[in-house]
């Protein structure tokens, strides 16, 4: 009869094999590998934010640090076999934040104690991309359905916990989880197709709709085959092709 040491080692690598393979379907888009990820891992990242933060920031500073992995999921990096050590230290980068964050209250009695001494003048204020790039974001936001730009301004713009976003939209946490990262990847497809103009040539105009998935390496082998195979020989599209990839390696590094 084999030893329980011996018994167990197949069973860990049968463990660490279904993680490796959640993470690969999770980095392709699976929504269903993202809340299995995220039930699995969960009870860990609340245990670590328990002891890194106040109480009332443990939700928030999770569900910022699985936003942050699953982030890296879909811009192709992140984990590839250990989720648990990326979302550990996820959390504690969260935590981190969130204490700087409180660092820098500045308790006032008064709003005139907040204000700049020399307001700037209208010339001041950002330069008009500025303008343009956020109204292109939402423009991009406001194109996406409904259940997802809730879900995307809940969690993202006021940084609720997923259970409360869950309540509101009738979820529970995993499937909130899911939804976010799911929106997450349609806002940026999104964003990417307003930076694609229409060509008057039939057979690139064709192609175009699908740049930003190809752009993001999310494209079927199949279709990546034939873009590619159109690239080699079509000057402007690869342009259109480079132009998102620049914005891609903006968005990575900010």
């Amino acid at each position: 009869m084999p030893s329980p040491a011996v018994a167990a080692a197949p069973a860990e690598d049968d463990a660490r094999l279904h993680e490796r393979r959640l993470i690969e379907r999770a980095r392709a888009g699976d929504l269903d590998a993202v809340a299995e990820l995220y039930d699995a891992h969960q009870p860990v990242a609340l245990g670590i934010a328990r002891r890194l933060c106040r109480p009332s920031d443990v939700d928030d500073v999770v569900s910022e640090a699985f936003t942050k992995v699953l982030d890296q999921l879909s811009r192709g990096a992140g984990p590839r076999v250990s989720f648990r050590a990326y979302l550990i230290t996820a959390v504690r980068s969260s935590a981190a934040d969130v204490g700087r964050g409180q660092s820098r209250l500045l308790p006032t009695d008064t709003v005139e104690d907040l204000q700049p001494d020399e307001p700037g003048a209208p010339d001041d204020q950002p330069a008009s991309g500025l303008r343009t790039d956020s109204e292109m974001l939402a423009q991009a936001l406001s194109s996406l359905p409904a259940r997802w730009q809730l879900a995307l301004w809940w969690t993202t713009v006021e940084g609720r916990p997923l259970a409360e976003v869950g309540d509101e939209l009738g979820l529970n946490a995993n499937a909130v989880a899911a939804l976010s990262f799911r929106a997450r990847q349609g806002l940026r497809d999104a964003y990417l197709a307003l930076h694609v103009a229409r060509s008057a040539d039939a057979d690139c105009d064709a192609l175009r709709d699908d740049f930003p998935a190809f752009a993001r390496d999310r494209l079927d082998p199949a279709l990546t085959a034939t873009i590619g195979a159109h690239l080699l020989d079509c000057e402007a599209c690869r342009e259109v092709i480079a132009e998102l990839r620049s914005l891609l390696a903006v968005g990575a590094s900010g």
